[in-house]
């Protein structure tokens, strides 16, 4: 994955995600995320060097990166430079494919039409 050129603009902490573990502050850098799960009171931050647990809303994230975040399921965002695919399961679910992440993730019904909108545009500016 490459760093958004638009992210060059950004002041440097506005590039990281910061969380305290055992008393000690860690962090990931935002172009390193493939997606963010909810999970009761905490986010799920997953990226290329394992996982980060928050205490910060999906909705926050969504607000502040929304060139960088993409909806997927009330419970997840995924990182946009990260979406590869669409997949339709035998079970008839649309699952996410995510480049960095071998979990395919469940894209509910009301988010399928932003998604396929978001492989439109990628698949648009890459001809």
């Amino acid at each position: 994955m490459h760093c958004d050129p638009d992210l060059a603009s950004r002041p440097e902490r506005d590039l990281e995600i910061r969380a305290y573990y055992r008393g000690e502050q860690r962090s990931v850098l935002l172009h390193d995320v493939i997606y963010l799960r909810a999970d009761q009171k905490y986010v799920s931050v997953h990226h290329l060097h394992g996982v980060l647990l928050v205490d910060r809303s999906l909705r926050a994230f969504e607000r502040e990166f929304p060139d960088l975040l993409l909806r997927i399921h009330r419970n997840t965002l995924v990182a946009r430079s990260c979406l590869r695919g669409l997949h339709k399961h035998a079970d008839g679910a649309m699952r996410a494919v995510l480049s960095g992440c071998s979990e395919h993730l469940i894209v509910s019904r009301r988010h399928v039409r932003a998604v396929l909108g978001q492989l439109a545009a990628v698949a648009a500016s890459s001809e």
